[in-house]
């Protein structure tokens, strides 16, 4: 079997297209360990910032009791007018959170009540 000239470059090439492939293969590889992390459950920690939440969310709570306390100040009369089952609704809607909802209530039943001649 001979091998002409065609056939020489042809082989030569396929040989170095390997030999790079392999050398771009061997230098990706990397024998350095993977690192193996240890994950302690020990318990959740928030960190400094938890006292920063809880005075956050006080603040808020305590702003919005405030402003509870403002809204039926001003609604006063009427909320002495309230009935069993209205109290029962506004009480409801006050331990609901919703201090928007609970605002609309006493509004609408205030508007409500001068209209029907302060019953």
């Amino acid at each position: 079997m001979t091998v002409n000239r065609n056939q020489m470059i042809a082989l030569g090439v396929a040989m170095a297209l390997v030999a790079v492939t392999f050398f771009v293969a061997g230098r990706s590889c990397d024998a350095t360990p993977v690192p193996v992390y240890l994950v302690d459950h020990a318990g959740i920690d928030a960190g400094p910032g938890e006292a920063e939440i809880g005075g956050r969310l006080d603040a808020a709570i305590q702003a919005g009791v405030l402003r509870m306390d403002q809204i039926e100040d001003k609604f006063d009369e009427d909320i002495e007018a309230f009935d069993a089952n209205q109290r029962a609704e506004y009480e409801r809607l006050r331990d609901g959170g919703d201090l928007e909802a609970t605002a609309r209530h006493l509004s609408e039943w205030s508007r409500r009540r001068k209209l029907d001649g302060g019953m």
